[in-house]
Parts: structure tokens; sequence; C-alpha cells
């Protein structure tokens, strides 16, 4: 019986092995042919004479810019899945907390943007490109599904917990339950892959943590937080 189990269990582990090295591999061969294809798009639409030409070739620049951002998507999903998302030495995670939200202040919605970090180092065990994805995924997710006239707060406190969140209405019971699963969408109408939550989901798991999905903001009744502890952290708070 335990020599049946092992090999059922390792039978599993190759499958899923195959499944994660597939995702992988096939968006990142894609990369290059919807890059190209976007660049003719763009040309199309630059040469375009009639507005009607110039529309068509704006869906098409549009739909193309969709698909590649899935492709990226996926290929996070499947490095997050695959594991190795913790170093051997801990990083201190405050200034890349700046980087990702500097990314962000960047475009147009990122005057919504509040960040609180401590000034002492936050050392964790969380790989820092691990944690740029997740961080950057949670904050996407804020800025497209949140209340555009409300701001995304961000906070890293000194005993190591992450925090995100954003205005808008309650999220249901039922529904936070599933949208860490990979294309649940929840009732929002914005433009959006579905695995921004599966993504950073798959990171905590890796990280041997969890995603905690608060709706509404506790003290509020309404609004959408995610809170996540980070794998070792410690050390006062300023504002960004």
């Amino acid at each position: 019986i335990a020599d049946a189990v092992n090999r059922l269990m390792e039978r599993l582990r190759r499958a899923l092995e195959t499944e994660r090295r597939f995702a992988a591999n096939s968006a990142h061969e894609l990369r290059t042919p919807i890059a190209a294809a976007l660049a003719q798009a763009q040309r199309l639409l630059a040469e375009a004479q009639s507005p009607a030409m110039q529309d068509r070739a704006r869906q098409i620049e549009s739909s193309l810019r969709a698909l590649a951002r899935i492709t990226e998507k996926l290929m996070q999903l499947a490095k997050a899945e695959g594991g190795g998302v913790l170093s051997e030495t801990a990083h201190n995670l405050v200034p890349l907390v700046g980087l990702v939200a500097e990314e962000f202040k960047r475009t147009a919605d990122g005057s919504r943007l509040r960040v609180t970090v401590p000034d002492s180092p936050v050392l964790s065990y969380l790989d820092p490109d691990a944690f740029a994805i997740l961080l950057r995924n949670l904050i996407e997710n804020a800025v497209k599904h949140g209340t555009a006239s409300e701001p995304v707060t961000i906070s890293l406190d000194d005993t190591g917990q992450l925090s995100v969140s954003n205005g808008g209405p309650a999220v249901p019971a039922e529904t936070l339950l599933k949208l860490t699963r990979p294309f649940e969408r929840g009732r929002s109408t914005a433009d959006g892959t579905g695995l921004g939550l599966a993504i950073a989901d798959a990171i905590a798991s890796g990280a041997g943590t969890h995603l905690e999905l608060l709706s509404p903001i506790p003290g509020r009744d309404d609004g959408f937080e995610v809170r996540m502890r980070l794998p070792g952290g410690k050390t006062k708070s300023r504002r960004a």
C-alpha cells in the first residue's frame, strides 16, 4: 500500500510539474510573436488613412495588449506555483515597497497611492523578485477594482504584516472565498485578467504563509483589503 501511494504521489507530482512547465514555456514562446503582431498593429494605426481603418487598428492593438498581459500573468503564475519563492538569506523589503509603488505613481492612477512603511528594516526570507511580483499584483488589483475617487493604501508594519486596501462596495463573503482562484473576477466590470490574486496567493502559499481577504475593511462598511504576514520580519513608520 505504501509503495502504491508513493507511486501515485510521484505520478501526480510529474503531472503537475508538466502542466506548470507547459504553461510557462507556452507563455514564454508567445511573447515574441505577440510583440511582433503588436508592432505591426501600431504601424498599421500610424499608416491608416480612414477613420474606420484607424478604429479597427486600435481594436487590434487593444486586443494584443490584453493578450500580452495575460501571457505575462501566466508566466508569473507558473513561477509562483513552481516554488522557489524563498531565499536562503533574509532581505530588507522596505525599499522594494517604495520602488514598486513608484512604478504606479508614474501612471494616471498613481496619485491614489498612500504608502506607509517602517523607518527600520523589515527582514524577510521571501525572495525579493517574488515579493515584487506579489505586491505589484495586489496594487494593480486594488487600483483597477477600487473606487477611483478613493485612495489605495499600501502598508508594511514593523511586525512584517503587509496590507493593501481600496475603497468600493463590500464583496460578498461567498465571492471572497473564490477570488484567489485563477480567472475569478467577482462582480467587477474593470478590465483585468482574473489572475492577480491567484498569483499573489500562490507566492504566499509557496512562502508558507497565506493571503487574508477582508471585505468590508475592518471598522468600515465598505472596501476591500488583502493582508499577508511575511515569512520572517521584524522592526516605527513613515509615510511616503
